[in-house]
């Protein structure tokens, strides 16, 4: 006889070393990797998925590259006070006279936090565009990788051994097309593969994706946009469909309308924006309600991300927190919802939405409880007044069809 159900379950536990083998009905939604652009938040309920596979892709200088390295600086303070909270733990034990604890305490300073990777396949990593946004490369816990001239097979089995150290918290593949199978390399000019690279990246994810889960450890997948063979009007990623498949997030980047200094839009014929808006389209989601179909952030060239737009573009559309009236803008306290006034006892109002980053700016106090509120409510936080939950009904996001 093969055994009882349990006996089976019990005996694979220990074949496969799976103690979580049959907690797949009790998970819930898992943690999120949070973007610096509240829009983006919002739109994806709280970030990108960890422990999963995530697919950028979209247009040339869409804004992959650079909301990826803004999710790392996520990874990056989680990695951080993921340590500290260890370190924390383990010195309250030594505090009890756990002597396990101070050998555990030595290995763990030793090995330090978890590792954010960023794998530049392009050769196109800019340090000081990353300081602007918030990240510098000589951070111990980040680590950028530009591998040479090696095969794509290599590379792949590459991030599956650093994924199996559970050394690594996030691995970023800048990116697919640029993976060039063996089979390429040895090839000669003119001579053609066929889905030699679909072939690899079939296996690869197949087997990744459960030691995402064993590690806990997420993969970040950038993905250009080509011209089918087969239809002129129809974009396709490169690589199969395997990515497609096996991610439980994808994301289309594509480049807005420029904007100048105060955030406002400009003609797409204007020759020296200050910025651009980055338009985000939802075109899978498993980890969240697929009805946010789409965000958009402002990126500006010597500032980068700027959240404090985005914040005022949720208060004032999502939330109504600060109420529109033609050109005209009132603020309002964000949890009680009643209008603010000044020392005179005068409506506070401001005309146009480049003076409502500028009420956000002068006023700090104002600016972090609008913040906070936001936050709690992508978070799934409650947001209460004298013991009243305060509720809000999202609009609907103007989305239209997937893309693909």
């Amino acid at each position: 006889m093969a055994g009882s159900f349990s006996d089976i379950i019990t005996k694979k536990k220990k074949e496969w070393n799976a103690d979580g083998l049959m907690d797949g009905a009790r998970a819930q939604r898992g943690p999120k990797i949070p973007f610096a652009s509240p829009l983006m938040n919002w739109a994806t309920y709280g970030g990108i998925p960890q422990n999963k596979i995530t697919e950028f892709f979209g247009d040339p200088g869409g804004g992959k590259s650079t909301t990826a390295i803004d999710v790392c600086k996520s990874a990056v303070s989680i990695c951080l006070k993921e340590f500290e909270d260890k370190v924390t733990a383990l010195r309250d034990r030594i505090a009890k006279n756990d002597r396990k604890a101070e050998a555990e305490l030595e290995d763990l300073q030793e090995q330090g936090p978890r590792r954010v990777l960023y794998i530049d396949l392009e050769h196109a990593f800019d340090g000081e565009w990353s300081k602007v946004l918030g990240i510098d490369e000589h951070d111990g816990c980040f680590a950028i990788m530009q591998p040479p001239n090696v095969t794509a097979e290599d590379v792949l089995q590459t991030v599956e051994d650093l994924i199996n150290t559970g050394e690594v918290y996030m691995i970023v593949l800048d990116s697919i097309p640029s993976l060039v199978p063996k089979t390429e390399l040895e090839k000669k000019y003119g001579e053609r593969t066929v889905a030699a690279l679909a072939g690899l990246l079939t296996v690869f994810t197949r087997k990744i994706v459960s030691q995402l889960t064993r590690y806990n450890c997420t993969l970040l997948i950038i993905n250009q946009l080509r011209d089918s063979q087969d239809n002129p009007y129809i974009l396709q990623t490169p690589g199969g469909r395997a990515v497609k498949f096996y991610s439980s997030l994808r994301i289309y980047f594509r480049v807005g309308n420029p904007v100048d200094f105060l955030g406002n839009e400009l003609p797409m014929k204007f020759e020296n924006p200050a910025g651009y808006i980055i338009r985000a389209r939802i075109v899978k989601q498993k980890t969240a309600p697929w009805d946010r179909k789409e965000a958009t952030y402002f990126l500006m060239a010597s500032s980068g991300i700027r959240p404090d737009y985005d914040y005022a573009a949720l208060a004032v559309n999502k939330y109504s927190i600060i109420k529109k009236a033609g050109a005209w803008f009132s603020i309002c306290d964000p949890v009680t919802g009643e209008v603010l006034e000044d020392e005179t006892g005068k409506v506070i109002k401001v005309n146009g939405m480049a003076k409502v980053y500028q009420y956000l700016s002068d006023n700090p106090d104002y600016y972090t409880k609008l913040q906070t509120y936001i936050m709690n409510d992508i978070n799934g936080k409650s947001n209460v007044v004298d013991s009243d939950v305060v509720t809000h009904e999202y609009d609907d996001v103007d989305g239209g069809n997937d893309d693909n």
